[in-house]
């Protein structure tokens, strides 16, 4: 039996806990997921709700794998044979020499601009997984991922990148240019603008297989499942340390993956031919070299003549150094010129 003194102590806990946004329950503490939590969250929504959306773009095509990316297993980009892992094409410097490279690991992330007349907290990003063939990799569930909020500075240029008019674009899509015409435009990118790092949101947990409605965690998963394609990601963040969207300025968020891991990555719903006209998708490849740097497809991946392409190929694993590098390509490979993310922003209702 409770002591007088021991109800007051429980009655004065819970109230506290109700006000912050937290539920005691069953003597323990649950995760604070109400408006009033201290901590990120990332739900797996079944629809959307689109009560307080202050900044969106609602469009998206039904295909392609455009992924977040942090894996471990490493592979040539190379149209030519090669002994070891390799696919795709590298890139090309005249109308026909094509260089290899080693694929690089990849943030993912959109510029947008606001308009609205007063300043508001965000309170949750929502994004779609795609609806390619390669959705979410085998090992991403429960793996722990980042949301990085920029400021943007300068004007967007689009930078034609030595191909104009009537010459073919270096790579770009379709990836196989030798075999196919690309449109000049396929490989511009943009320059111009400088990001300025604000804040990031660490802890967010993937969901686990079992809330994408599979029946357990130890089953393998098909990345083409049907059920893994079009779901929404809501990344809740905490009161006390949200970032304040002013009016008339650009900013950016980036999707990323903590850790390099084996067969971990997710792709993310967008328009390939985006409409957005207040901002343009971004991403950070590898450690910023562009070009790639050359690697040699006679040798294997950790063999020494790739030690410098590999490494490049790999995001900072100094965080801190990660969330200071500028996004951007330079037209290698397929770049986020024309790409826009289907992205929602909230604010608290």
């Amino acid at each position: 039996m409770q002591t007088r003194i021991e109800k007051i102590v429980l009655k004065t806990l819970v109230k506290g806990l109700l006000v912050s946004g937290c539920l005691l329950v069953s003597g323990s503490f649950s995760r604070c997921n109400s408006p009033g939590k201290q901590e990120v969250s990332l739900e797996l929504m079944d629809s959307l709700q689109l009560t307080d959306i202050v900044l969106s773009y609602p469009h998206f095509d039904k295909g392609g794998n455009t992924s977040v990316e942090n894996d471990s297993n490493f592979a040539f980009k190379w149209s030519g044979e090669s002994p070891y892992q390799s696919g795709g094409a590298g890139y090309f410097i005249n109308d026909s020499t094509e260089v290899p490279y080693i694929k690089r690991k990849r943030d993912l992330g959109q510029t947008f601009t606001y308009f609205g007349e007063k300043p508001f907290q965000i309170s949750s990003l929502i994004l779609r997984t795609g609806f390619g063939t390669n959705v979410v990799r085998q090992n991403m569930y429960g793996q722990k991922v980042s949301i990085q909020f920029m400021e943007v500075t300068g004007e967007p240029q689009i930078h034609e990148n030595g191909s104009d008019g009537d010459t073919k674009a270096f790579h770009g899509f379709p990836h196989h240019r030798q075999q196919r015409e690309i449109p000049a435009k396929r490989d511009d990118y943009m320059i111009g603008e400088t990001y300025k790092h604000l804040k990031v949101f660490r802890g967010f947990k993937f969901p686990d297989k079992t809330d994408f409605g599979f029946e357990n965690d130890d089953i393998q998963v098909d990345p083409n499942d049907k059920r893994l394609k079009g779901r929404l990601l809501r990344f809740n963040f905490p009161t006390n340390k949200r970032v304040t969207i002013e009016p008339d300025k650009t900013y950016a968020f980036m999707v990323m993956i903590d850790s390099l891991a084996s067969d971990v990555g997710f792709t993310l719903a967008n328009n390939y031919e985006g409409s957005y006209e207040n901002g343009h998708g971004i991403r950070r490849e590898g450690k910023g070299v562009f070009p790639p740097v050359p690697a040699d497809v006679n040798f294997p991946i950790t063999h020494e003549k790739n030690s410098h392409a590999l490494q490049s190929s790999k995001l900072p694993l100094v965080f801190e150094q990660r969330l200071e590098q500028q996004p951007g390509t330079n037209g290698y490979p397929d770049v986020d010129t024309w790409r826009d993310l289907n992205f929602y922003l909230q604010k608290e209702p």
